[in-house]
């Protein structure tokens, strides 16, 4: 086999239903108290000198751990809300996707969406987290009957992609599934 003739990615499976992660217990466990709180001074429109001092020894606690926690969990790597299974890999005559064969003479588009790679320090840190796993990266295809397959991958090093260059070239060369433009973007060859 020749030198870099394929490239292999790890695939990432987004889960399709709600993940309890770190950041979303410490969110919920700083919301719930003040939206408590809210309630009974708002809603039940209870005075403060009648609340009674045991209520603000069970809202305290929760309160607490949360901004706590919060403050924690920005050094911790976000934690995947998925799982990651299956192999992408790029060769000069097909990719294959979990298993899932697709020719390159048989494709009318590619796209890929190089969006993160693993640490790479995200300045959000809302319900994604402060570091990331590298997963947010997105491949398209689309073949000659316009059905489009889309599937998640995971990039360990910053320009690892720069690893599937020949591919893309080739890809280029004969069968014009994207642009040098698009290439140049892909491998940050700006």
């Amino acid at each position: 086999m020749a030198e870099n003739n394929y490239k292999t990615f790890n695939i990432y499976k987004p889960s399709t239903g709600f993940v309890w992660t770190r950041a979303r217990i410490c969110y919920l466990l700083i919301v719930f108290p003040l939206l408590l709180i809210g309630f009974v001074l708002y809603v039940l429109k209870i005075p403060d000198q009648e609340i009674p001092k045991w209520f603000s020894w069970i809202i305290t606690p929760p309160l607490c751990i949360g901004i706590i926690g919060g403050f924690i969990n920005v050094f911790f790597p976000e934690e995947l809300k998925g799982k990651i299974e299956g192999k992408l890999i790029f060769e000069n005559e097909k990719i294959t996707i979990d298993n899932e064969i697709f020719f390159i003479k048989e494709l009318k588009h590619l796209e890929i969406v190089q969006n993160n790679h693993e640490g790479r320090y995200i300045y959000r840190n809302g319900f994604i987290g402060m570091f990331s796993q590298g997963c947010n990266n997105i491949l398209k295809i689309r073949d000659l009957n316009n059905q489009e397959r889309k599937c998640f991958f995971q990039i360990r090093q910053p320009r690892e992609l720069l690893q599937i260059s020949n591919q893309l070239n080739h890809y280029i060369d004969n069968y014009g599934l994207l642009s040098k433009e698009a290439r140049n973007h892909i491998l940050n060859y700006n």
